[in-house]
């Protein structure tokens, strides 16, 4: 997945988070699973565009 694609995925799903929470609250167990959702593509991503960041320009 590039890094087009994961930005498009991280804000589709803290979409989606943040209308669980006004929906359910933030204490519900399936906004807190969302969140962790959330925190790995989030680490996925600033690990690619780290990587992508450290590549040379040839």
């Amino acid at each position: 997945m590039n890094l087009k694609e994961l930005e498009q995925l991280l804000e589709k799903e803290r979409q989606e988070l943040n209308r669980m929470a006004n929906q359910h609250g933030l204490k519900d167990n399936r906004v807190l699973d969302k969140s962790l959702k959330v925190d790995r593509i989030l680490d996925v991503y600033n690990r690619a565009k780290l990587a992508a960041f450290r590549q040379p320009l040839n």
